[in-house]
């Protein structure tokens, strides 16, 4: 970017996230300070992830492309990142390095910190002396095929990684959004695939790596100490655990699939496993995160269900923590005091939710349920000179971003209805939307943006309207296409969808019939793919401002880069 990540400041009266209970960083408005100072007066911006190892808290500062550091005296301090976008310094002191949307961290047992540069499509090593290198991806994007597998992992292609484990062994784990699947570089350097979705390599099953089937996102991973690997899959809303004899089994995920522990949330998208076993998840779009232990997964943070939550809550401090709002967690991590760390993204900070005493909820959630509204007095576009997520989160996620990826649910206000010939549903169709991938755009030219909405559940609403906002500096054109994409890999036209454009193009209403998993018509996924225009006079920056409000479902966010004239 062009300058450095400027502060969204918002009215002092209306701080995203402060004053709530438990935080270890940010104070609630998305920026960049505190270096040098106590990490809760810090400012973080839309933080991706969180890590815990060598004596201190890592956080990905997402949109302020840094790696900041908490030490054991709660002291902030940036140690990667200069705060530009973009890929340089390898080689030498990481503060003055360039980062591309850091994602997602692992820190080693040596104390080195494993950072997912997402878009530069690398990963990044910050050994303990403070110098950065990269040590997975040569900078170019992966397609799927072809990609390294087999070869030096530092010569290998990597698709937007999302997501980074390492084990004891040393072995290195990378999630990849672009081309959904799990990469392994071993101690000597050699990468190979061991999850992708099916059909990723050319031929289900071909690359020897275990399939994931068609749904599938790695946006979180995570090792326990027998070195299983856990992967928090929001596309197939699901936990998958990946043993050490290779075999992939589904350890908790919808109730009406095949897992092992039930749990009906939006979108898992990051994953943590404490010294006892157990298992933590963050659900990014139900705004909760869950554990998962002996068979049962019960609610340790987040905002319970509404009618449970009047007659569970408390004033006592576990009850506090524990029903403290959050806005599309996308990163956990277990602390050596016992705590679980939460990578708030919406509330900018880090919060801490102590594990030492049972929470007071024991459901799963309602995941059409309306979160608490977020404060929007006369606030500014949400826009920063670097960045927003995600996410999608990690990211969520968003998006997606999200992130780590990709994000979203608050309903939207403008609820569409269920259309000509729809019949009104007791349990509607579950949907996950989210943007496919992130656009940079010079001003005064054209991209397209798509926007995928996938379901496990039939969907067919009938006539409906799908509600699209432009983020701040982008105006929509009027240019709309659909596509189904089928299980067998094969893609179908869309039924013709119309689009009309107001507000001088900065919104656009979608009409359309859409049909998911449904009789004669088996397609999982649509894409609508808009038309969208950077002005000649936007200002060069990230800006996640932007919706898509799917069939009056809970919205996301759409995000995009107005690039100076000096950038590509």
């Amino acid at each position: 970017m062009t300058g450095r990540a400027t502060a969204l400041r918002r009215p002092p009266g209306s701080p995203d996230g402060g004053g709530l209970p438990g935080t270890v960083a940010g104070n609630g408005t998305a920026g960049f300070s505190g270096d040098g100072g106590p990490a809760p007066d810090g400012q973080l911006a839309f933080p991706a992830d969180v890590a815990v190892g060598a004596g201190a808290v890592f956080v990905a500062d997402h949109a302020n492309q840094r790696i900041r550091r908490i030490d054991a005296t709660g002291t902030l301090t940036t140690i990667a990142g200069d705060g530009l976008r973009g890929f340089a310094g390898d080689g030498a002191d990481a503060v003055r390095a360039r980062l591309g949307f850091p994602s997602a961290l692992a820190v080693a047992s040596d104390g080195a910190v494993f950072v997912a540069d997402e878009m530069n499509h690398r990963i990044r090593r910050i050994d303990p002396s403070g110098v950065i290198r990269t040590v997975v991806g040569d900078g170019s994007r992966g397609q799927g095929e072809d990609d390294g597998d087999g070869g030096p992992a530092d010569r290998a292609r990597l698709d937007s990684p999302c997501a980074v484990a390492v084990d004891a062994a040393g072995r290195l784990y990378v999630g990849e959004a672009g081309t959904p699947r799990v990469r392994r570089i071993d101690r000597d350097g050699v990468v190979s695939t061991v999850v992708e979705a099916s059909g990723a390599s050319g031929v289900s099953g071909e690359s020897g790596a275990a399939d994931a089937g068609e749904a599938f996102l790695p946006a979180g991973l995570a090792v326990d100490a027998a070195d299983r690997l856990y992967i928090a899959d929001p596309e197939g809303r699901r936990v998958l655990l990946l043993g050490s004899d290779g075999e992939l089994r589904v350890l908790a995920g919808p109730p009406d699939g095949a897992a092992a522990t039930a749990v009906d949330w939006g979108a898992p998208c990051a994953v943590a496993v404490d010294g006892e076993g157990s298992v933590y998840v963050a659900d990014q779009t139900g705004h909760r995160v869950w554990r998962l232990a002996d068979g049962a997964a019960l609610m340790v943070a987040g905002q319970p269900d509404p009618a449970a939550c009047e007659g569970t809550a408390s004033a006592a401090t576990a009850d506090a923590a524990a029903h403290a709002t959050l806005r599309y967690p996308c990163g956990l991590a277990v602390d050596p005091a016992g705590r679980l760390l939460v990578a708030d993204n919406f509330h900018h900070r880090i919060a801490a939710v102590p594990l030492t005493t049972a929470p007071s909820e024991g459901t799963e959630p309602v995941r059409d349920e309306k979160p608490e509204p977020e404060p929007e007095p006369d606030r500014e576009p949400e826009r920063e000179r670097s960045p927003e997520p995600e996410p999608e989160r990690k990211p969520a996620p968003e998006p997606a971003p999200e992130r780590k990826p990709e994000p979203g649910p608050d309903r939207g206000a403008d609820s569409a209805p269920a259309g000509d010939g729809g019949t009104a549903s007791a349990q509607p169709a579950r949907l996950l939307v989210r943007q496919e991938v992130g656009l940079e755009v010079p001003r005064g030219q054209s991209e397209l943006i798509h926007v995928r909405v996938s379901s496990g559940d039939p969907w067919a609403p009938g006539r409906v309207e799908h509600r699209f906002t432009a983020p701040t500096g982008f105006v929509f054109d009027g240019r709309v296409t659909a596509a189904y994409y089928r299980a067998d890999r094969t893609v179908l036209p869309g039924g013709g969808p119309a689009g009309r454009v107001g507000d001088d193009g900065r919104s656009l209403v979608v009409t359309d019939e859409p049909r998911l998993n449904t009789p004669g018509h088996p397609a999982a996924a649509l894409v609508y793919t808009l038309g969208i225009r950077a002005l000649d006079d936007a200002e060069p920056g990230r800006y996640t401002d932007g919706r898509a409000v799917i069939a009056g479902q809970p919205e996301v966010r759409l995000k995009a880069s107005v690039l100076g004239d000096d950038e590509d």
